[in-house]
């Protein structure tokens, strides 16, 4: 009679290996220098038409699944209900729930390291023409919002600094709204600025589009007047939202930080 091997029916675990930082960055650098140069420019001229550009393939998928899982998990264990009216845009609103930058910074790795990452730095460079750096008010680092409920929205407004780029991690139905719409190259008159927008809508073609999961996009986002439009039925729209900043920025005496006040104040109270 034949043996039955005792090792054949046991159950093997393998133990996913986690990167370092060190390891994270050394993927994120290859990959994007791995590019095409043609990708790179077509990058590049797409930006400069509207200062908006929707880029596809910026991280290895293995990296791009992580930082979507973690993301999620920090929604699941830390988000926060935000609902307000943003008197500095115009008493425009806010609906959704968020992670604030501290909850990432503490638990998170992949979110932060891709942040952190020169390599992304010098990527975002090239394609705006500009030294872009880190945001120097830690609290806009990076945050995590999620649309999910019918009516939720992130209302008409200007960023306080020059640069966002937002991670698509969960998409709504394409006809269940939530589309980002701005218009570029309109500045943000903070004396009167419900009266600004109402102007600018008046008289500009409002651009909108949909992002898939798994997309970014790069907006000049302190140029122009731009909303997540809110959702129409029940779906998701999940985002981490990374802020960067340029020279003009940190030379800014009027740039403030009212809205991040308003509606993050567990991570601007000092």
């Amino acid at each position: 009679m034949l043996k039955t091997s005792k090792t054949r029916h046991k159950r093997v675990f393998i133990k996913i290996r986690e990167l370092t930082v060190e390891q994270i960055e050394t993927q994120i650098s290859q990959h994007i220098n791995g590019l095409p140069e043609s990708l790179i420019n077509y990058f590049k001229n797409d930006y400069e038409d509207d200062l908006m550009v929707v880029i596809e393939d910026l991280l290895p998928l293995d990296l791009q699944q992580k930082m979507e899982d973690e993301a999620r998990s920090l929604l699941e264990k830390n988000a926060l209900r935000r609902e307000v009216i943003i008197k500095q845009s115009g008493n425009k609103p806010r609906a959704y729930d968020s992670v604030g930058r501290n909850a990432i910074r503490e638990e998170g790795k992949y979110i932060p390291a891709f942040f952190d990452s020169p390599g992304v730095l010098k990527f975002l460079s090239r394609i705006t023409g500009e030294e872009i750096y880190r945001v120097p008010y830690e609290p806009e680092e990076f945050i995590i919002n999620s649309q999910n409920k019918s009516g939720d929205t992130h209302g008409w407004h200007w960023d306080d600094y020059s640069y966002a780029l937002v991670w698509v991690i969960d998409e709504p139905d394409v006809l269940s709204g939530a589309r980002v719409e701005f218009i570029p190259r309109i500045p943000w008159k903070k004396e009167n600025t419900r009266e600004w927008i109402k102007k600018t809508l008046a008289e500009y073609p409002v651009i909108s589009r949909h992002v898939a999961r798994g997309q970014c996009y790069l907006l000049r986002a302190r140029d122009a007047l731009h909303r997540i439009a809110p959702l129409t039925q029940e779906s998701r729209r999940t985002v981490i939202v990374f802020t960067y900043a340029n020279e003009l920025d940190f030379n800014d005496a009027s740039l403030t930080h009212d809205s991040m006040e308003e509606i993050y104040p567990q991570d601007t109270a000092q």
